[in-house]
């Protein structure tokens, strides 16, 4: 008896650990209504989108929406940047410019390499050319269409690497980009689909005299900007 009251029970398992801060679904929606000058940065904002139409205010937009996420990523309290500065935006949103129009670039050139052609055959009299060159045609909207979703899924990640690290090579660190949208597929999914919401919200900026859309367009920009810096903030694999 001595010798069963004298063994030892193993000790009990820890408790488990409390769960982590998980993505705010509603905040990318409604952060920038409010921060306290949000009404002067929101028409700022509009008129450098209303300036990338003609190509010119794009490093600049590109350039505050990393600023945004980085301010995102600290966890600050209104992370809706002032526009100054403006020559550090310029710069940085060139880079992430040039980001992104080397992904597009082989993109760009497969696309050409199979439209031209099946055009050519299409304008032909030869009904077989014809038929061939219709047959093309669907081939590449076939191969163009899964290509441009897994871009579009790609990008945003391959672009927040850039900003984070500040260097134009990390948007190019494919195991690395790959690895954090496997870590966080979950988060990453909501971020997405609050960038969709606002997509799909912005073109009724149309009913204010028609020139409100810019604004609502900059506002759907920062609220993907605001999600994906979530994502980044919440991850446990960067």
């Amino acid at each position: 008896m001595s010798e069963v009251a004298s063994i030892e029970l193993p000790p009990p398992p820890p408790p488990p650990r409390p769960p982590g801060p998980t993505f705010d679904f509603v905040r990318p929606l409604a952060f920038t209504f409010e921060d306290p000058e949000w009404i002067q940065k929101v028409l700022l904002g509009g008129l450098f989108t209303l300036a990338s139409f003609l190509l010119v205010g794009i490093p600049f937009l590109y350039g505050y929406l990393a600023r945004l996420t980085r301010n995102v990523i600290e966890g600050r309290e209104h992370p809706l940047p002032d526009w100054d500065n403006l020559g550090d935006y310029f710069v940085e949103g060139l880079t992430l410019l040039a980001v992104g129009l080397v992904y597009a670039v082989p993109i760009i050139f497969l696309f050409g390499m199979m439209v031209f052609p099946s055009l050519m055959m299409e304008m032909t009299d030869s009904d077989a050319l014809k038929t061939a060159g219709g047959l093309m045609t669907g081939g590449m909207w076939c191969v163009m269409f899964p290509l441009g979703l897994a871009m579009g899924v790609w990008m945003p990640a391959a672009l927040l690497h850039a900003v984070v690290a500040g260097r134009f090579s990390a948007g190019f660190e494919f195991a690395r980009i790959a690895a954090f949208i496997r870590a966080n597929v979950g988060n990453y999914i909501l971020a997405y689909v609050v960038w969709l919401i606002a997509r799909f919200v912005a073109p009724f900026g149309l009913a204010l005299c028609c020139v409100g859309v810019v604004f609502t367009m900059f506002w759907s920009f920062v609220v993907a900007a605001y999600g994906f810096g979530q994502v980044y903030r919440l991850s446990l694999s960067r």
